[in-house]
């Protein structure tokens, strides 16, 4: 995420309303976390397309005062769950187990059980894929073959999993040359495709996070798994003399359900925009898809019923901004604002982790908020986070606080069950984000 001193000026004068330089929000915190560490080294349903285009802007909602947060610990209290990820078939439970100081760790996935939302097996520690790094940990992806996931292990070399059950699964090594300087790994989610593509972040000389000073650049690179020794550059980015470069801060994701990466690049006005490449044109290029004001933070894109939606946090602020782009059209417009305007923070801000929820012919999102602070070390460790999960394209909007308004939190993640769904979370509890515990916690919903 990049950052300028004027930047930083505006940041320290107004309280957090520029720190989204400081953001690779829905994974980056993990990121950020083990550059400080390696510096001893180193989700829904609209009934038809027509009623996304016809809803009325909100500015804000009211919460509904029927719900109760309720919230449960799962998994071992004496076990990091870093990096929670679920698969898109809504079968399966992928995460990193950091067991040291520097990063290390180890690629697990298990079963969760639809009915009731507990792990299978109670830990999480179903199949023990690989051994890794923070910076290779997995994320899943899918295709016409089923749900996978794909990572880096010690060595730089990519590996691609495939669940069998949540106790068993098939590892296959890519071809792709090893590099460890890779990080932020991620594959397509393309049920109806045979194959896929994935994309990682790779640095210049140092493998860290975003702002190591060993690194002068970032390259965003992918490849086809129908080709997987064949490596793309898509762009590089110069690393900031504070902060992340956009690309980081503006957050890159596949498209779900199209072959299309999103990713931010700073305008001719110093705005975090998004850039799209969309792998389905004949001559596919970069294209700038937004142009409107504020620095967009962790946008998160998909496909649904034809058009694309985009999820993004704005200006490091408590807002998210939801876009949407129809066939034809050249750029995101504008179509909603989520405000948590009754959060129990005394500073909300940092809105990030946006992801979108699909129940019984309904749209959701959930995401992250946290008390303003100092840094982004600050906001992101020290201060207390709030869960919320807010309707999309509904008129009245509504939202729901899940959690309470006073630990540390990171990573929301929605899980679809049979007839219900869950948010899983991270609680950081400790003084030391390098010795503390990553606890694993579910949230109720009132999606049912």
């Amino acid at each position: 995420m990049k950052i300028s001193s004027h930047y930083l000026k505006i940041f320290i004068i107004k309280k957090l309303k520029l720190m989204f330089i400081f953001m690779n929000m829905k994974r980056l915190f993990i990121c950020f976390f083990l550059t400080t560490m390696l510096s001893l080294a180193c989700r829904f349903t609209v009934s038809t397309p027509s009623v996304i285009s016809q809803t009325p802007l909100q500015a804000f909602s009211t919460p509904s005062a029927e719900f109760k947060p309720q919230v449960v610990q799962v998994g071992n209290a004496d076990v990091n769950y870093s990096n929670v990820e679920f698969t898109a078939d809504n079968q399966y439970m992928v995460w990193f187990e950091t067991i040291d100081n520097r990063g290390n760790g180890i690629v697990w996935h298990c079963g969760v059980n639809p009915q009731t939302g507990e792990l299978i097996p109670a830990d999480g520690k179903g199949f023990r894929a690989f051994e890794g790094t923070v910076l290779g940990r997995a994320n899943p992806g899918m295709d016409a073959m089923g749900v996978y996931y794909v990572g880096m292990d010690r060595t730089g070399k990519l590996l691609l999993v495939r669940p069998t059950a949540p106790n068993a699964g098939e590892i296959q090594e890519l071809s792709t040359p090893p590099d460890l300087r890779r990080r932020a790994i991620y594959p397509t989610i393309l049920p109806q495709q045979q194959g896929g593509f994935v994309f990682w972040i790779k640095n210049e000389s140092v493998p860290a996070g975003g702002t190591n000073r060993g690194n002068d650049w970032f390259e965003l690179q992918y490849i086809s798994l129908d080709n997987p020794s064949q490596v793309n550059v898509i762009e590089r980015q110069q690393r900031p003399f504070r902060g992340f470069a956009p690309l980081d801060s503006a957050f890159v994701r596949w498209m779900k359900n199209k072959p299309a990466l999103t990713y931010g690049f700073e305008d001719e006005n110093g705005i975090v925009q998004i850039r799209m490449l969309d792998l389905t044109q004949p001559y596919p290029a970069p294209q700038a898809v937004t142009h409107d004001a504020g620095n967009k933070v962790d946008p998160y894109s998909w496909l649904y019923n034809g058009q694309e939606i985009l999820l993004a946090g704005i200006n490091a602020e408590a807002r998210n901004h939801v876009y949407v782009r129809g066939a034809g059209e050249a750029e995101f417009h504008l179509r909603e604002i989520i405000i948590p305007t009754t959060s129990g923070l005394t500073n909300p801000a940092l809105a990030q982790s946006n992801e979108p929820i699909e129940f019984n012919g309904k749209v959701y999102t959930v995401y992250q908020i946290n008390e303003a602070g100092t840094s982004f070390w600050d906001v992101t460790f020290a201060k207390a986070g709030e869960i919320w999960l807010s309707t999309l394209f509904e008129s009245p909007q509504r939202q729901w606080l899940l959690s309470d308004s006073v630990t540390a939190k990171a990573e929301p993640e929605p899980f679809v069950g049979a007839s219900r769904v869950w948010v899983f979370y991270n609680v950081i509890e400790g003084d030391n984000p390098l010795t503390a515990k990553w606890h694993l916690y579910r949230a109720e919903t009132p999606i049912h």
